[in-house]
Parts: C-alpha cells; structure tokens; sequence
C-alpha cells in the first residue's frame, strides 16, 4: 500500500512531463520541453568530423581535435552539440539526481547507434571508483549505458574498473587530463572482450581523453573494435 501511494504521488504530482525541462513553462503535451524549445536544440545531425563526430565547419576525416591523437578510439558520435542548455540537462543528470532525463538521453542515443552502424557486441560505459561512486551514490554513465542496453538489446559488459582516483578531468588542459588518467584503469574481464566490438557510453565528450585511455586499455586486452556514443560534444574551438 505504502509503495503504491509513493509511486501514485511521484507520477501525478512531481511529474517531470508538466513543464519544459530547459525554460520550465509548463507543457501540456507530456514532451520533455516546450515546442519553442525543441525546435533550438542542437542536435549533432550536420557537418561533423568523420571520426570524433564532433560538429565542424565543413566534413572532415580528421577535425584539429582528434587528429593524430584520438586514435584508439575506432569512430565516436554524440546526439548533441555540447552548448548551454545541454550543459545544464547534464548537469542536472549528472550532480543534482535528475535520473530521470536519462530516459530522454538514451531515446535519442538509440537513434544515433543504429544510424552509426556500430553492430556492438557489447555496451561498456565509464567506470568510477569505489569512493567516488560512494560520494556520488551512482554513475550516470553506468546508467546511460543500463537503459541504452535495454532499447537497443546489447548487453552491457562489466569487464574495466578505475583504480585511481583522479582530478576531475574538466579543471586540467590536455597535457595534464593524460598524465591524470595514468594506470587509472584495468581490465577485469579480457577473456569476455576479446576480438568483440565495444561501444563505450558516456555523457560528454570534451578533449576525449578519458575515452581515449579506456579504449586504449581495452585494445590492450583484446577488444577487435571500440567505439564511444556520448549525448553530447565539444566542438574543435578552431571549427574545424
């Protein structure tokens, strides 16, 4: 009785479909936002480097981000060019317990994965550390991938760990992002990733580095093929 009364308030009094999850006016259509705010989000669906995925001024193999660095990583995309609005969606996903947008995240990450043609064996996603998972209390990644998994029917693999705490990635240069990210991570399972295809999950792609040392480690262990599928991208600050 008690769970279904918490479950009979949660759906019809803290409805998160009652207003615009970017200009919080109400909406009266059960749409995450407003028709006004729809029709400005910046979806990843121009131009963009063949190979990060990231929005460029004109198509492009390689953009002046990833060229010549971002090469363990086969082929990466992201739904959304990483701009304020996005920046505060994720946010509010990522820091204040807003998991509920992980539900609209993962609609439109499920899209771009058949449209990519990753044919993945296995979804794996960006580990955290047992103390940070603890302060934090979950990892939105993990999530994203767990609910990805279930729309697009590819098993999440629990085969990389973080071993190290790092400095968060977001207040270093690129320089010091790779030299934090030094034996951070292992592989648990190289028997199961083995000559598979992997797509790494995660929310925001910025320099890349991160993704770039899991996918480096899961090479080392075996895996034939990783690609990465974030929600959103940092575009290349020249444009191209």
């Amino acid at each position: 009785m008690f769970k279904w009364l918490k479950n009979f308030i949660k759906n019809n009094f803290f409805n998160t479909k009652w207003r615009c999850n970017i200009c919080n006016v109400e909406v009266f259509d059960g749409e995450y936002f407003c028709k006004s705010c729809y029709k400005e989000l910046p979806f990843n669906d121009g131009a963009i480097c063949d190979h990060c995925g990231r929005k460029v001024s004109q198509p492009t193999l390689y953009c002046s981000t990833c060229k010549e660095r971002l090469l363990s990583i086969d082929k990466s995309r992201s739904v959304f060019v990483y701009d304020k609005a996005i920046k505060a969606l994720i946010k509010r996903a990522k820091y204040d317990r807003k998991t509920y947008l992980i539900e609209l995240f993962t609609k439109y990450m499920s899209f771009v994965y058949f449209k990519s043609y990753f044919n993945a064996d296995y979804l794996c996603y960006i580990p955290m550390t047992k103390k940070a998972l603890r302060k934090r209390g979950y990892n939105q990644s993990k999530i994203l991938a767990d609910n990805l998994s279930e729309r697009i029917n590819v098993p999440v693999i629990n085969a990389i760990s973080k071993v190290k705490d790092t400095t968060r990635q977001a207040t270093l240069n690129r320089a010091e992002r790779l030299k934090n990210l030094e034996g951070a991570f292992i592989v648990t399972d190289k028997k199961s990733i083995k000559d598979k295809v992997l797509v790494i999950i995660d929310d925001v792609t910025t320099t890349g580095a991160t993704a770039e040392n899991v996918a480096k480690t899961l090479k080392r262990a075996g895996a034939s093929k990783v690609y990465l599928l974030t929600v959103a991208s940092v575009p290349p600050k020249q444009g191209y």
